[in-house]
């Protein structure tokens, strides 16, 4: 599938009001999550994979994602597709956003796309903010 083809179906959205607000878009499941723990464990133990923010600026600076020593990249969801050269194919890539909902829609593109080191973090930024905040 071309990038054209996915560029289209984001710019048909515009999420920027309706999911951070509560709302009720809903999002087929998608293979390829990370739980929380998990990602603490790769942490840990010093690996270090691009954690990329599906969020508005203005939302990851209300609530940013909170773990030292990690690049976090934020490229909202609609500027995904004109800033994959900003996302590299050869190092893990965690998605995160606040519920995991517009990650899930950015993982789903970026599989379209050729992507195939993404991870969606479960629970999102604000379940592991809480864990690890």
């Amino acid at each position: 599938m071309s990038v054209e083809i996915v560029k289209k179906y984001f710019q048909k959205m515009d999420l920027r009001n309706s999911v951070p607000c509560g709302g009720d878009v809903k999002i087929p499941a998608v293979v390829g999550f990370i739980f929380p723990e998990q990602l603490k464990e790769m942490l840990q133990k010093g690996e270090k994979p691009l954690i990329v923010d599906v969020r508005e600026e203005c939302e990851a600076q209300k609530m940013p994602f909170k773990a030292e020593g990690v690049e976090v990249k934020i490229i909202p969801i609609r500027e995904l597709m004109d800033r994959l050269n900003e996302i590299p194919k050869d190092k893990p890539v965690v998605l995160v956003c606040n519920f995991a909902i517009r990650a899930s829609m950015a993982k789903m593109a970026l599989d379209l796309v050729g992507y195939n080191n993404a991870k969606v973090l479960k629970g999102g930024v604000e379940q592991w903010n809480q864990l690890n905040g």
